[in-house]
Formats: structure tokens, C-alpha cells, sequence
């Protein structure tokens, strides 16, 4: 009871300064993330299970609240649209984490350690023939293919239609093929 009628109290208290943050006020924006910062960096903490991130999911967060507070269609719940937004934002990173422990996996596999010359050979081959693909058509190919984005976001990401990014990716990923399947 005493929780709800705060969470109320709170949200009342919130509703002006959202409407001057949606009016552009930095002030408001201030205030905003001095009172939810550490409500988001809990969430953060929770979900993540270490701290090494939380500075950056914090800012990461507010940074998409500050993009899209336009959406916010009611104040009254913007304590639960901003928490939506930190778990998304906590589902990208861990998503990431996993798509770099995938990647670190597969390099050791093949044992190439950048550390250990005598097994550089096939890491440095594979920069060398990403360092020849137009910046065009690598930039999906990275996007796509390392960074994990799907096809749509990526032809988003580049700038591109769908069908543009999936050929700059198949001609890259057939460059690659050429290249390292000649070497």
C-alpha cells in the first residue's frame, strides 16, 4: 500500500518534468536520469550479473529515452516504458556477449591467437582480404555476419535497401571464399 501510494506520488511528480523533457529541456533531462539512474543500473545489475556494464547500459538507456520520449504515450507509466527500454537494452548487450564468446570460440578453435605468430597466418589473411572489400559492401558484411544484426536492421544500419545488403553481403562472403579458399 505505502509502495503504491510513493510509486503514485512519484509518478504525479514526474509528469510536469516529462512534459518539459519532451519540450526539449535539458534540465529535465537531467533531473530524469539523476532520479532513474540508479533504478536503471539495478535492473542492469540483475539481469547482466556483474557491474562491468552498468555505465554504460545506463547511458545507453537514457540516450533511447532521449530519442524516443515522443513515444511515451501516458506519463503515468513512464517508470515501467523506461525499465522496458533498459531490459531491451540488457538483451542487446547480452546478445552481443554472446556473439563475441561465439566468435572468440571459433578463432580458438582454429587456434589463432594474434599473440602467437606462428598461427597469425589465417587472421591476418582474413583482414588483409577485408581490407581489399569496398567499405560498401564490407560494412553489412560486418554488420550481418559479426555484429549479428539481422538483414533488416542491417540494409537500415547501411543505409541500403534489403536487397542491396544481402547482395553487398553475398559478394563479400563470396570474396572471402575465393580469396581464403586460394590461400
Amino acid at each position: 500500500m505505502v509502495a503504491t501510494l510513493h510509486a503514485r506520488q512519484r509518478s504525479e511528480m514526474d509528469e510536469p518534468l516529462l512534459a518539459r523533457l519532451v519540450a526539449g529541456s535539458e534540465g529535465a533531462f537531467n533531473e530524469i536520469y539523476r532520479r532513474y539512474a540508479r533504478y536503471v543500473a539495478t535492473i542492469g545489475f540483475r539481469l547482466l550479473g556483474d557491474d562491468t556494464e552498468l555505465d554504460d547500459l545506463v547511458q545507453e538507456t537514457f540516450l533511447e529515452v532521449s530519442s524516443s520520449i515522443d513515444g511515451l504515450s501516458n506519463p503515468k507509466t513512464f517508470k515501467s516504458w523506461l525499465a522496458t527500454i533498459a531490459v531491451r537494452c540488457v538483451v542487446r548487450r547480452r546478445a552481443l556477449r554472446r556473439r563475441r564468446h561465439f566468435l572468440y570460440q571459433a578463432l580458438s578453435v582454429v587456434g589463432i591467437s594474434r599473440s602467437d605468430p606462428a598461427v597469425s597466418g589465417p587472421v591476418d589473411e582474413l583482414y588483409e582480404v577485408l581490407d581489399h572489400v569496398p567499405e560498401r559492401a564490407r560494412t553489412p558484411w560486418l554488420m550481418h555476419k559479426v555484429v549479428g544484426e539481422s538483414l533488416v536492421d542491417t540494409a537500415l544500419i547501411c543505409g541500403v535497401s534489403l536487397t542491396t545488403a544481402k547482395r553487398r553481403i553475398a559478394e563479400t562472403e563470396a570474396r572471402l571464399r575465393r580469396k581464403l579458399d586460394a590461400g
